[in-house]
């Protein structure tokens, strides 16, 4: 099994994952990571990524961080040091009412971390850092 750690915020728990547009570019985002959202959508993302939308799915009602009808959109994502490349669902919104750590991103939820064999926090003599684990190949 392979593993990817990422050094924890003071007050928050963050992921770097790796988006690919239709051209074939890769833009890396800092994502925090809300367990509490266990929606269908893995991830919430800025109308600023829009070059990372595949395609545009229906407005749907969102509850929680995020109310209302939202914009969605399939984005594809990947994590460095990982087997894992998936295509998944994004919500797409103005995230200043978030009040996300500064240099943070977007967010990903449940359903994002669910593609992983474990993930957790975890104390280490350096600090707190979080892990994704995938299947070994």
């Amino acid at each position: 099994m392979a593993s990817a750690y990422f050094a924890s915020l003071d007050t928050a728990e963050v992921i770097e994952v790796e988006f690919l547009s239709l051209q074939g570019n890769v833009r890396t985002l800092k994502l925090l990571v809300d367990t509490g959202s266990s929606g269908r959508s893995s991830v919430v993302l800025g109308p600023d990524a829009h070059e990372l939308f595949r395609a545009m799915l229906p407005v749907a009602e969102t509850t929680g961080a995020l109310r209302g009808h939202q914009e969605r959109a399939w984005v594809t994502c990947k994590i460095p040091g990982l087997n894992l490349q998936s295509t998944v669902i994004a919500i797409v919104a103005d995230l200043t009412p978030l009040t996300l750590p500064i240099g943070v991103d977007g967010m990903v939820g449940l359903s994002f971390l669910r593609l992983f064999a474990r993930w957790g926090a975890e104390r280490t003599r350096h600090g707190s850092r979080f892990f994704l684990v995938d299947e070994e190949v």
